[in-house]
């Protein structure tokens, strides 16, 4: 694990240009959910200190709009945001309950791999309305964003 300065500074970046969520996907009908993190921002910095940290690529954005900036995107989903989110939980301020119901999300995800996935439930147990739950609350009510019921 890194320095615990390194890792609130990281949670600073994530608090003000990053994000915290629970994505949702859908392939062959079915809905497929995932905890992410990541940051957005036009300083290439923070993006090559979590990737070094916890892996994955930094991208550019290049907008359609040659007066804008170009912005820089990192970010881990599924098993892979476990690790960071884990990491800078306990030095976040403004995106914590994300972090909590991400980390949440993540764990029934990761128990539902297996013979016996939920052993203490019915074996005809979904998990998906829960996960969908979880993500409201991270989405829309938490972020604040009204359109998530609409995207993927």
């Amino acid at each position: 694990m890194a320095e615990s300065t390194t890792l609130a500074y990281l949670a600073g970046v994530i608090d003000s240009d990053g994000y915290i969520t629970v994505h949702r996907s859908v392939r062959s009908g079915k809905a497929y959910y995932a905890a992410r993190i990541g940051i957005a921002g036009t300083r290439r910095q923070p993006h090559d200190l979590a990737a070094s940290l916890w892996g994955g690529t930094v991208s550019l954005y290049q907008p359609k709009n040659p007066r804008h900036r170009g912005q820089y995107q990192w970010s881990r989903s599924g098993d892979g945001a476990y690790g960071p989110i884990s990491d800078v939980l306990p030095y976040l301020r403004v995106k914590k309950e994300q972090a909590h119901l991400a980390i949440e999300a993540q764990d029934h995800i990761l128990h539902g791999r297996g013979d016996d996935p939920y052993p203490w439930m019915p074996p005809d147990y979904d998990p998906g309305p829960f996960l969908a739950e979880i993500r409201h609350e991270v989405v829309r009510v938490l972020n604040q964003d009204r359109r998530a019921d609409t995207r993927t």
